[in-house]
């Protein structure tokens, strides 16, 4: 178009320099036409064209004005005086044309008008930007700047025609112009200066990146104070800046949800109308909302990239132009300079617009994982229980960690799509121009390569997705380990489990050693096929013309330099379809997942005139839709502010009709109706890791009044006094530091405080102590004194005690209501409910038949009489509606107790013992020392104050520069021979890569000489590139060799890192696991080892070869040109410092990256289990705005870790500009030099082209090097920590213990050194085949001795002997195995049935049919359809707790050892079951000595003795008989707050 302009204009005089300008030795000047046709038209046609950019900048703004004293104000002043004065040229160049003046020139004229219409609108958007309170503009900022640098010719002429009077020039014209020049250079200036809004509310943390100038924006100067911060200290979250607010989540997700969810409401309206149409190819994108929300970054990334490939073939262009240069010495000097400038300047441009474009797609890939992390997470929240069936918590995790990432991934790379083929083509169009149809063999030797890597490609793929099979095996062996490590440790299962994982890790291996071998053979390819494709296309070339077509430098060295920009995509083509099966791999995972059912959310009873509360008609629910109906026939209408009661046996349905009223399950027909807000308390209790208030308030306001009142009704005052930080208490995963009865008066707690409508209660009441239940029940649930009383509540229960207060009772049997009404009516109807309450006794009598005749009969008697009167109606009810259930039951008790004269009246008293006992009465037990244990005794002072509130300890966090004797312990893991063996190979292929280059640049010149005298040979060209191709083979095969010679050291370093690391941590004492999250364990497991596994070896490879290239590079410029060192010596200085502060901050922000990532995972995992919860209370908006949160802290620390690369890279990219710009300048200035060719100068200049990339790999290698090798400090880190059982290391007979005689000597315990004795001098002595009940109230010890016998913590003082041998001096493994455990947490591993019973196949399959018969499971696992290989779920979730309760009790009764201790044997299971599984203990462990925690009295009223703990000693112990008969005593006062007396 410009010289169209110029043709118009000029006419016959359009040239752009002056006549003769090549022959002259100074610069020459701009012709008149070219300063004021091309020159003034540049800036002003950018302004226009990139205007709508500003004015679509102005228009979304939402800025304040700005600041009257800013920059802008000084611009609009300096605009206007612009304007006056190219107003005035104007005038005077009309004036000139009206007075028919010579010097009047229309090119004159039509310049001066194209600048001043450019500096109207310049000056106009100025103000406008002023107003709008835009800070900076890039666009202004690029006009003024192009101004100045068009406006240099016109000023020079001037100055040389007023200094030199080399030409007569106009004076007025002249001065006008220098003025409006002065103007515009005072313009640009004032550009680099951000300004100030009005209103702006900057807070210390702001991130300064908005509030910076357009040019601290390009370079990223803004980002230099955290670098120099960074280098002063280590980094902490505090130092960090606030997200921008265009970053927030808050700010980006409406958008994409917006268009996200028409997509999935068309899948959902289509599968309904059509259910086939629910396949793969229908499922809702992810990719198109994606492109919708983003186009315009995508357009300005792809405009970036257009703009960037194309000034890469700029380069060659100017080499060739430099070669030429070199060789005709005729040439003036001020050719030779212009190149070396205009290389200068156009790496500097590609720099700059290369850099712009990773920050714009990094920043649009950070989006992404932001508003897809939100989605996934609003899915995982809304998912329906089918759905939810199929994906375990992992899985869902996977889909945040590894999916999301792939896709993240892919956004920086996606140009390459089309960027690649373009380069591709254009490469090949050059070459063509140079070397003619031989570029075409070169080209299909390359396009021959691609295959053979395609198949090593492919094969790697098939590696990879092994591995990660295998990884994904041994994560999730671990994960459950872990899960259930207290359990492994009381069954000594650690080996065992540990040879497990080290089987799948082996396989890991194996896998990793092909893959390396494979990464060898494509490295070779790699570096071999730039020599192959060169020297084919050089002999073919020569072979084509052997006379005319001569290998001079300059072809030889453009030819090199485009063959070096035609590798790159073709190789990143490779890797960028790799990337993209992974990412369309994860895009088919997401896509399935957002296709996947949602929960349907209940309908509402319209208007609030109802009575009804809930109402269910004909309710039919399953589980899945391929499932039979779990309930069916389901009718219920409850009034409001009714108490209804469910009762029926294990399995019968209870808790699946909770879930179908809260809309968990798949209705099948029927409906559903909720008048009122909800809260839900489930039965195994959610706890979230926070403070114990918070997971109380559960995102509620606080108020004091209720607060406390609800804290006092749930009975956790006194908890709270125990707890070192009161309600301030952090509280662990999965309430970890909390017994199983505060987890569930949290969990009820969190409900009352709440106020709802309509309470759910699943059980609760079985997770706490008799006594407390009788408190909770009388403050919170009943209608006349609970403080819910005005509300409904709907009650699971197995405590028969609370029916009778009950305004309704729901009796279920196998999946239906088989009986409804008030207690009163329920006992008379005598149907399911009668036969319910009389199994019961039956059981309870045959079950306490001897223990009645304890104690004092008269005043026990007068006691139960009192505060019993409940049980007696209970019989006498069923004994009048039913005049044989009474005659049943004493005829039972009489068949029981033989020997004891028993009267009806005696067995209610017996009975009535029983009377208030619960299914899983699990006290707050002993966690009074654990807890001391876990978070600090309470008595010491110096943890007063916020530390006490943490129990989990924050991640350590490593500070400073990676320690030396980090990486020395992972080179003595690869082995230092192998180490030294791979650094010299990398020697020894540099020095052949640099020989062959310098050959390269001999034969060149050679050819030249030949070629130039005529006497060249086709021979003599062929011998010598046959010479340079073996040494650049030879420079590939000892890289491939080197390859391996690492890959297999990095094996070796694996297995020796993973094996010390799962070693150290499967003998880790419990301690480590408590104030250790599991998923801090897990990351080291995973992310670390994979990270030693793949990224490590690459990493350490490409640093190594980086290094050695930088080095080559240099020593072939210095060789060249060695005045060029002068240059490098001080670039080398800046190199360092840029390197320092890149470093030392970099690293510091990858820990707080890698350190912030986790708590997403972590929310994300726990809002999954408790998902119902969640959607029950209605707090899924809320949930979801914390994870939204959760990943902008991640961004916190993400973004500036992120900017930091660029930061680094625009200064190294200078750095290595300037090594260009000193390699040509030096080649110019010295070309007259006698040992400076055109070939070595080829050598020198394309080297030095290449510089700029290699020095950016070499500090992102050192930098990736000192990242990763973290993870080998971190893996250490956990391979050191203390392990158990060092110190004892005897054997007892494989007998032993023969008789089971426990001797208890003066025994004292604390969990940690330097807190309290949990445990002072306890003596007490078990006889052979002895039933001890150990008892005391909360915090008395109980569970502490347990631990002890288990040597799960370690003896302060005295000792335990079992068969007169210290536990103290046995190996842990066989001390763990000769006793036998039924523990209080049923724990279960996914598996197979029979693999939970029997790990290790050590017993038969009738043995474990007989254990199961004698848990009462045999008819269930019969009617499961795979029977022992029935697969069970991760935790067990396809069972119910009381159903995994018996598991653990089969479990007991195959190992059956001579000691066996019950923690609560039989929680979670009905009345019935439990009395059964008493029975069965009594039964089956005969001969054994049985100890038996008492979590509640009954269960231990018919021991042999009793042993009574109080504060750590020992109180009472006796006979329950002799016990019963102390009145002042501590179990008396026990049994009479339990109601057994």
């Amino acid at each position: 178009m410009l010289p169209l302009v110029r043709e118009l204009v000029c006419g016959s005089d359009s040239e752009l320099f002056e006549p003769g300008w090549k022959n002259r030795s100074t610069l020459p000047h701009v012709t008149n036409c070219g300063q004021h046709t091309d020159f003034s038209t540049i800036p002003t046609i950018f302004l226009v064209i990139f205007s709508p950019v500003l004015v679509y900048a102005l228009y979304h703004t939402h800025n304040a004005q700005i600041r009257c004293f800013s920059p802008v104000s000084l611009r609009i002043v300096v605009g206007c005086l612009l304007v006056v004065d190219l107003f005035f040229t104007v005038i005077y160049d009309l004036h000139l044309f009206f007075t028919d003046s010579a010097t009047f020139d229309n090119v004159h004229f039509y310049g001066d008008l194209v600048q001043f219409a450019g500096i109207c609108l310049a000056l106009v958007l100025t103000i406008a930007c002023k107003n709008k309170g835009i800070i900076t503009s890039g666009v202004i900022t690029l006009y003024w700047l192009l101004v100045v640098l068009c406006g240099i010719p016109e000023f020079r002429y001037y100055l040389s025609g007023y200094i030199y009077m080399e030409h007569h020039v106009d004076h007025v014209r002249a001065t006008l112009y220098t003025i409006a020049y002065m103007f515009s250079v005072a313009e640009l200036f004032l550009c680099c200066f951000a300004d100030i809004p009005s209103k702006i509310h900057k807070s210390r943390k702001s991130c300064p990146e908005h509030s910076s100038s357009f040019i601290n924006q390009l370079t990223f100067q803004w980002f230099t104070g955290l670098a120099i911060l960074g280098n002063k200290k280590s980094l902490e979250t505090e130092d960090l800046w606030d997200l921008n607010e265009r970053d927030r989540a808050e700010n980006i997700i409406p958008s994409f949800m917006a268009n996200l969810k028409p997509g999935m409401e068309e899948y959902r309206r289509r599968v309904k109308k059509n259910p086939e149409d629910a396949t793969p190819k229908n499922y809702p994108s992810v990719f198109r909302p994606l492109l919708k929300t983003y186009k315009f970054t995508l357009l300005a990334g792809a405009c970036y990239k257009l703009s960037f490939d194309m000034l890469q073939f700029l380069a060659p262009q100017l080499l060739k132009q430099l070669i030429s240069f070199i060789e005709d010495k005729s040439q003036p000097v001020w050719i030779g300079v212009s190149i070396v400038c205009f290389m200068f300047l156009a790496s500097f441009l590609q720099s700059m617009l290369l850099h712009q474009y990773y920050h714009e797609m990094y920043r649009l890939g950070m989006h992404v994982r932001s508003v897809l992390t939100s989605a996934v997470y609003t899915k995982a929240l809304n998912l329906s229980n089918e759905a939810r069936k199929g994906k375990t918590t992992g899985a869902i995790v996977n889909l945040m960690s590894v999916d999301i990432q792939k896709i993240q991934d892919i956004v920086p790379i996606i140009m390459l799509f089309w960027s690649a083929p373009l380069q591709i083509f254009l490469s090949i169009f050059f070459l063509y121009k140079i070397l003619g149809v031989a570029v075409f063999a070169g080209f299909v030797a390359l396009i021959m390569v691609i295959p053979i890597n395609g198949i090593i490609a492919g094969k790697m793929r098939a590696c990879h997705m092994e591995q990660m099979k295998y990884k994904d095996e041994r994560i999730k062996m671990m994960s459950e380990i872990l899960n259930g490590m207290k359990v492994l440790k009381l069954y000594s299962w650690e080996k065992s489990m540990e040879k497990m994982v080290l089987e799948i890790r082996e396989k890991e291996l194996m896998v990793l050693k092909r893959l390396s071998y494979l990464n060898a053979g494509i490295v070779f390819s790699w570096i071999c096929a730039p020599f192959l494709v060169s020297v084919i296309s050089f002999v073919v070339y020569v072979l084509l013309d052997p006379e005319n077509n001569v290998l001079t430098p300059e072809i030889t060295f453009v030819a090199l330099s485009l063959f070096d920009i035609l590798r790159m995509p073709l190789a990143l083509l490779a890797m960028v379809y790799g990337e993209a099966v992974q990412c369309a791999v994860s895009n088919s995972r997401l896509k399935e997942f957002f296709a996947a059912d949602e929960i349907a959310p209940q309908q509402a009873i319209t208007l609030g005139k109802s009575d009804s509360a809930l109402k269910v008609e004909n309710g039919s629910f399953s589980w899945s839709s391929d499932e039979d109906h779990t309930l069916h026939d389901i009718s219920l209408n409850i009034q409001k502010g009714q108490l209804v009661a469910i009762v029926g046996r294990v399995g019968s349905g209870k808790s699946s009709l909770l879930h179908a009223i809260l809309g968990e399950m798949n209705k099948v027909s029927g409906s559903v109706q909720i008048n009122g807000t909800v809260a839900y308390v489930p039965q195994q209790a959610w706890i979230q890791n926070m403070s114990l208030k918070n997971n109380i308030l559960f995102n509620k306001p606080f108020d004091l009044n209720h607060y406390n009142e609800v804290v006092t009704n749930c009975a956790l005052k006194e908890d709270l006094a125990n707890l070192p930080a009161g309600d301030s208490t952090e509280i662990g995963e999965k309430g970890i530091n909390l017994s199983g009865g505060q987890k569930q008066r949290v969990s009820l707690a969190r409900a009352v405080y709440q106020n709802p409508d309509i309470v759910l209660f699943d059980d609760p009441l079985s997770a706490v102590d008799s006594h407390v239940g009788k408190h909770i029940f009388e403050n919170v649930i009943s209608s006349l004194t609970g403080c819910l009383g005005t509300k409904t509540r709907i009650l699971i229960t197995h405590g028969l005690t609370y029916l009778k207060n009950c305004d309704k009772v729901v009796v279920l049997k196998d999946g239906t209501i088989s009986e409804m009404g008030t207690y009163q009516q329920l006992i008379n109807n005598n149907g399911a409910f009668a036969e319910f309450l009389e199994e019961f006794l039956l059981e309870e009598a045959k079950h306490r038949g001897r223990v009645a005749s304890i104690g004092d009969q008269k005043n026990v008697s007068k006691k139960v009489s009192l505060s019993d009167g409940e049980v007696d109606e209970i019989l006498r009810d069923l004994g009048q509606v039913s005049p044989g259930i009474l005659q049943r039951l004493e005829s039972h008790l009489s068949q029981e107790s033989e020997r004891e004269e028993k009267s009806a009246r005696d067995f209610r008293l017996e009975f009535s013992r029983e009377n208030s006992r619960k299914s899983v009465l699990h006290s707050p037990i002993s966690k009074h020392e654990e807890t001391e244990a876990l978070l600090g005794a309470i008595t010491e002072e110096e943890d007063q104050g916020k530390e006490k509130t943490q129990l989990i300890e924050k991640e350590a966090l490593e500070t400073g520069h990676v320690k030396f004797e980090v990486y020395l312990a992972y080179f003595r893991a690869i082995s230092i021979p192998i180490t030294l063996l791979f650094f010299f190979a990398y020697v020894g292929s540099s020095t052949l890569g640099v020989l062959s280059n310098f050959y390269l640049a001999r034969l060149s010149d050679n050819a030249k000489n030949m070629a130039d005298s005529g006497n060249s040979s086709s021979t003599d060209i062929r011998t010598q590139l046959a010479i340079y191709a073996s040494l650049g083979i030879g420079q590939s095969a000892v890289v491939c060799v080197a390859s391996i010679i690492l890959a297999l050291g990095m094996v070796r370093a694996s297995r020796i890192l993973h094996a010390g690391l799962l070693g150290n941590i499967m003998r880790s004492p419990m301690a480590f696991f408590d104030v250790t999250p599991i998923g801090r364990i897990l990351n080291r497991l995973g992310k670390d080892i994979e990270a030693v596994d793949r990224t490590l070896p690459d990493v350490i490879r490409h640093m190594v070869m980086t290094i050695f290239n930088v080095v080559s590079t240099l020593v072939v410029i210095v060789w060249a040109t060695p005045w060029a060192g002068l240059a490098f010596a001080i670039l080398s200085v800046i190199y360092f410092f840029v390197l320092r502060f890149y470093i030392s901050t970099s690293r510091q922000l990858k820990r707080l990256e890698s350190a912030s990532r986790s708590p997403i995972y972590s929310h994300f995992q726990e809002s999954i289990q408790g998902a119902s919860s969640i959607r029950a209370y209605g707090v899924v908006e809320k949930f979801i705005k914390q994870s939204q949160q959760r990943v902008d802290e991640h961004l916190v620390a993400h973004y500036p870790s992120m900017v930091a690369n660029r930061w680094l890279a625009v200064r190294l990219e200078l750095v290595g500009n300037l090594i260009v710009l000193s390699a040509a300048g030096m080649a110019v200035y010295f070309r007259d030099s006698p040992g400076l060719s055109a070939g070595l100068v080829g050598l020198s200049v394309s080297y030095a082209l290449n510089i700029t990339q290699t020095l950016n790999w070499a500090v992102r290698m050192t930098s990736e090097m000192e990242t990763n090798i973290v993870s080998v400090e971190r893996i250490k880190e956990y391979s050191v920590t203390p392990t158990e059982g060092n110190d004892s290391i005897r054997l007892a007979s494989k007998s032993w213990p023969e008789r089971g005689e426990i001797s208890i000597k003066n025994f004292s315990v604390r969990y940690r050194p330097g807190l309290e004795l949990v445990l002072h001098g306890v003596t007490a002595h078990v006889e052979p085949s002895e039933k001890v009940g150990i008892v005391g109230r909360t915090g008395a010890g109980k569970s502490s001795l347990t631990l002890a016998l288990f040597r799960i913590i370690e003896a302060d003082g005295g000792c335990i002997e079992i068969d007169g041998h210290n536990i103290a001096d046995l190996q842990l493994e066989q001390l763990r195995s000769r006793l036998t455990i039924v523990p209080q947490d049923p724990v279960l591993f996914s598996g197979s049935m029979r693999m939970n019973l029997d790990p290790f196949d050590a017993y038969s399959d009738a043995q474990v049919w007989e254990a199961l018969k004698n848990a009462h499971l045999e008819s269930f696992v019969r009617s499961l359809q795979d029977g022992l290989a029935h697969h069970i779920s991760e935790g067990g979730e396809n069972l119910s707790v009381g159903q995994r309760q018996l598991i653990c009790l089969a479990r007991a009764l195959l190992r059956k050892t001579k000691v066996l201790v019950l923690d609560e044997a039989a929680a979670a299971v009905d009345v019935e079951t439990d009395s059964l599984i008493q029975k069965t203990i009594r039964e089956q462990f005969k001969e054994c000595t049985v100890l038996t925690i008492a979590h509640r009295l009954n269960t231990v009223m018919d021991s042999d003795r009793l042993l009574v703990l109080d504060k750590g000693r020992v109180a009472e112990f006796d006979s329950p008989k002799q016990l019963l008969s102390n009145p002042d005593g501590i179990f008396y006062s026990m049994a009479k707050d339990a109601n057994v007396v």
